[in-house]
């Protein structure tokens, strides 16, 4: 384990503002140069109107609403495509559009494949939609495109993915990352980015007069749960607008004023909404709404949970979904014990590619994920049988995989069918007849990228005095979060002796640790082998993170263990 302690770094422009000097370095060490910037006040919600295109897309969505015109909101299989599908749906319905006039669709994983395709838009037109709406996805899907204007059909594509060379031809392209786009955040994930369209079609037909005592406009802070799981599902960084979004959206849950969907979730997954934090829904909530779409299933009932207006309808979606997540788990055991076998036979490589036909694509990320995390270096995992074969990658800091991906697609014609993703998590498809070539082409990327072998490195924000192992600064650091992708999580490094440890589930550690002048508790989840051999009395250097446990009736100080490893 090699930790890497932050360089300290000037914080006095935040001096007058924060005046404890723990937390202002933390703040200017992540980027926080104003205060403003670290403030979770809702009301510093940069404005839709740099959005390109928003005004045009907004136009267009009014119009169709004042027509009566039937919109289908076409979304993706993923957490922020299910909830900006029902972020999309619950809007039009809450400005007055029929419930006949507003449909939705969600490809499936294996059947359909990402993205709106020509064969969703023939069936759009069959179904008598006039307006395509896609929420998470769109930006390049050109044949879709032009088929949607060959047939008649008005198309307004709300996406955040990387756009091509060229933009598809649509009535209107809403997607922060355009080139041309002015927008000051370019991290807005797909329900961010259909959030702030909604709130231009709302002032649009404000503006148009729509709104009146029988119909009045509704408030879309009553979505911002759906807002605050998409963008952390999707595990982009939480930049200040980003952490504004998610903010409220936990406030609306922890109130109890979420979805009923949201709510039977939570229940399901004995998630307490009144402590609801970004961990419960990354690691609780996002889980059960992606397991029934990792599976081979006949049907998804994410989008029915997420619509449900009825609690006790939600109630049965979620324990289907509860179910789903459980055979999920099961699936992925088996995989990544054998994911494992394979990875070790290939370690001297500086990337690792694997496959194995009968596993399930929609597992490949989660098992790319764990490989990742054992053996610190690029992952790929193919699944599937036939022809062709996909596959999902995660990736190590300093490869960045969608760069890695385009050169091997420029250097290596034909070789990748289908590409895409960001440069953390991306994935492909391959003929399987070629898999020997692409694992030597991501291998040769990856040794271009990292030149020394791949170690365990952590980022620490360096040694925390013991006099601050308390409530007060860990409600401080909870104040300034929500922590995440691009805004990390405080973490510390010290030194302790064990006084006690105790092993939890098989699974979990619960330490004893005393310092100079402090003793206290700690837990470590998914302990390895050899953490699990540690024994009382020696002395370890360790990696934590401090929190507040809510789980009795007072709060409690919580120390979690991120590493830790005898000295």
């Amino acid at each position: 384990m090699n930790i890497i302690e932050r360089e300290r770094v000037d914080d006095s422009c935040l001096s007058a503002a924060v005046p404890d000097p723990v937390l202002r370095q933390l703040l200017v060490a992540r980027g926080i140069t104003d205060v403003q910037q670290a403030c979770p006040d809702l009301k510093l919600l940069l404005h839709y109107r740099d959005l390109k295109d928003i005004d045009k897309a907004a136009e267009l969505l009014a119009a169709a609403v004042c027509k009566g015109q039937h919109i289908r909101v076409m979304g993706d299989y993923d957490v922020d495509g299910m909830t900006g599908t029902a972020l999309g749906v619950r809007c039009l319905r809450a400005f007055g559009l029929a419930a006949d006039k507003v449909s939705f669709q969600v490809p499936s994983r294996y059947d359909d494949g990402y993205g709106l395709s020509s064969k969703m838009v023939e069936q759009a037109r069959a179904d008598g939609v006039e307006v395509i709406l896609t929420v998470d996805n769109g930006i390049g899907c050109h044949e879709a495109a032009l088929k949607v204007k060959e047939l008649g059909l008005t198309l307004v594509i709300t996406d955040h993915h990387e756009p091509g060379d060229s933009l598809p031809e649509a009535a209107a392209v809403v997607n922060p990352k355009r080139a041309d786009d002015p927008f000051p955040s370019k991290a807005l994930c797909g329900v961010g980015v259909l959030f702030y369209v909604m709130i231009a079609l709302r002032a649009k037909l404000n503006e148009l007069g729509y709104f009146n005592q029988q119909r009045p406009a509704p408030v879309l802070g009553q979505f911002l749960d759906l807002v605050a799981i998409g963008t952390i599902g999707d595990v982009v960084p939480l930049d200040a607008n980003n952490r504004r979004l998610v903010k409220a959206g936990l406030r609306r849950m922890s109130s109890l004023s979420a979805q009923p969907g949201v709510l039977a979730l939570a229940e399901v997954a004995r998630v307490n909404l009144h402590t609801v934090s970004t961990y419960n829904i990354a690691f609780d909530l996002c889980p059960r709404l992606n397991a029934a779409g990792r599976l081979k299933l006949a049907d998804n009932p994410a989008l029915d949970c997420l619509l449900a207006d009825d609690y006790g309808k939600a109630q049965e979606y979620a324990q289907r979904l509860d179910m789903c997540n459980r055979r999920r788990g099961d699936y992925e055991k088996v995989f990544l014990a054998q994911a494992r076998e394979d990875a070790a036979a290939c370690l001297q490589q500086h990337a690792l590619t694997v496959f194995r036909p009968q596993w399930l694509s929609g597992i490949a990320g989660l098992l790319a994920s764990r490989l990742k995390d054992q053996y610190n270096r690029p992952c790929f995992v193919f699944a599937g049988e036939g022809e062709e074969i996909t596959g999902s990658a995660r990736s190590v800091p300093g490869f960045p995989l969608a760069r890695a991906l385009s050169e091997i697609a420029q250097s290596h014609p034909g070789l990748l069918s289908r590409y895409g993703g960001h440069n953390m998590a991306a994935g492909a498809t391959i003929r399987t007849e070629r898999l020997e070539e692409f694992r030597q082409a991501f291998d040769d990327s990856a040794a271009v990228y990292l030149k020394e072998s791949p170690e365990l490195e952590i980022v620490s924000d360096g040694k925390l005095p013991e006099h601050y192992f308390n409530l007060e600064f860990a409600r401080a650091l909870e104040y300034y979060g929500p922590w995440g992708q691009g805004y990390p999580e405080p973490v510390f490094d010290g030194e302790f002796y064990i006084d006690s440890v105790r092993l939890l589930g098989n699974r979990n550690l619960r330490f004893r640790l005393c310092g100079q002048t402090i003793h206290f508790t700690a837990i470590r989840f998914r302990a390895s082998p050899l953490e699990k051999s540690l024994l009382e009395g020696i002395k370890v250097r360790m990696v934590f993170s401090l929190g507040i446990d809510r789980y009795y009736s007072t709060d409690r100080l919580e120390v979690k263990i991120h590493a830790i490893e005898p000295v």
